[in-house]
């Protein structure tokens, strides 16, 4: 599966897996489990599952005697 759409929301970035329109039968929480997504957005009666993409804090490793050569 290919994923295409990043949905962003404030400062947080989200995956979107699927989209389903709202409806009386459907239980997002279910669907959500069913799906392994970690977070059901709503706007407009469509629920959007998605993964959040998480931001990691890194710092640069470097080697300064290889730099130096």
């Amino acid at each position: 599966m290919f994923y295409k759409d990043i949905i962003e929301f404030g400062d947080r970035k989200f995956l979107l897996y699927r989209t389903v329109r709202e409806s009386e039968k459907l239980d997002a929480n279910i669907l959500k489990h069913y799906w392994h997504c970690d977070t059901v957005l709503k706007k407009e009666n469509v629920y959007y599952f998605c993964n959040e993409i998480k931001s990691i804090d890194y710092a640069e490793i470097r080697n300064d005697n290889e730099a130096s050569n």
